[in-house]
């Protein structure tokens, strides 16, 4: 019995494995209809969301890194969305150029959540577009 009271101990500080949420939604960017998968785990304790998010249309992923802060009647995200370590253009012309540029481009996501709906802004060089989010687990 003492040989185990360790290993109750060290369970005990394990950090428990946080439930995936998935979202499906829509929304029109540059006048066309845009189809998105949000996944994420939420921290219980820091409330730090990380993820991915899907675009269904051309199948391009990026990264989410944000909160999932708790408030009356839901949650709020606040989210980057970032393509990550994918292709980089690099080019030059006569000596000029530009160098480890990507060409997909950072995302704000940012909304409430109540109750199995998530209505969202995703924001995109300046520019923002609504997108209505519904939690399918």
């Amino acid at each position: 019995m003492k040989r185990l009271l360790p290993l109750l101990a060290l369970s005990a500080c394990a950090p428990r494995p946080q439930p995936v949420q998935v979202w499906e939604g829509s929304g029109r960017v540059l006048l066309q209809e845009q189809l998105y998968r949000l996944t994420f785990t939420v921290n219980d304790q820091t409330h730090a969301l990380r993820g991915q998010l899907q675009n269904r249309n051309n199948g391009v992923n990026y990264f989410v890194d944000g909160t999932f802060l708790p408030v009356q009647g839901g949650a709020e995200i606040t989210a980057k969305a970032s393509a990550g370590d994918g292709a980089k253009l690099n080019a030059s012309l006569l000596g000029f150029g530009v160098s480890n540029i990507t060409p997909k481009s950072d995302a704000l996501l940012t909304g409430r959540v109540t109750g199995n709906t998530f209505d969202a802004t995703l924001t995109v060089n300046g520019l923002r577009y609504s997108v209505a989010f519904t939690r399918m687990q």
